[in-house]
């Protein structure tokens, strides 16, 4: 004869006691699901916080493009820009704004292989109303088509492709 095991009875008692004590489970619950939360913060703000000041290149080259844009902001409040602040996941093509004397940007962020094409000055031109920004911004880690250049000048947006963005570090390295 086979011998039963006692499942469901663990389980009526299991769920007896969560019954009793709900009121108590329940802050427990909350408490480990606030603490998980948290833990996802911290190490947000860490990463945004992290100064990598021996980056070159071709370390950016590797990075994804949100860490690109981490890295970019952070290079940015190092240029001596104020209220930096990376844009909602769907981000109408501004994925940073940020403040320096006066003037708010909208900055588009690409971290990429090839030629940067139009597309991105559009896209970074178009979402400046929606963030009440002033200028535009592109910066790319490769280097823009000749129309994306010629889109820019009209729209007056600044493009800072590899050569510029090299040098920006060069002299955020110099005042570390």
């Amino acid at each position: 004869m086979r011998r039963r095991r006692p499942s469901g009875l663990l389980a009526i008692l299991i769920a007896g006691t969560i019954y009793t004590y709900w009121g108590y489970v329940k802050y427990v619950l909350a408490a480990i699901i606030l603490l998980f939360v948290a833990r996802s913060v911290i190490k947000l703000v860490r990463k945004f916080r992290t100064v990598r000041r021996d980056l070159h290149l071709r370390d950016i080259d590797t990075m994804s493009g949100i860490d690109f844009e981490y890295y970019i902001a952070q290079l940015l409040i190092g240029l001596g820009c104020d209220n930096v602040l990376l844009t909602e996941k769907y981000d109408y093509g501004v994925d940073i704004v940020a403040e320096k004397d006066g003037i708010r940007w909208g900055v588009q962020v690409k971290r990429h292989s090839g030629l940067v094409k139009a597309a991105a000055v559009r896209q970074v031109v178009t979402g400046l109303r929606l963030y009440g920004c002033d200028r535009a911004m592109v910066i790319t880690n490769s280097t823009f088509s000749n129309v994306a250049q010629r889109l820019a000048a009209g729209n007056d947006c600044v493009l800072i492709d590899r050569t510029r963005l090299d040098a920006l570090i060069q002299l955020k390295r110099k005042d570390i």
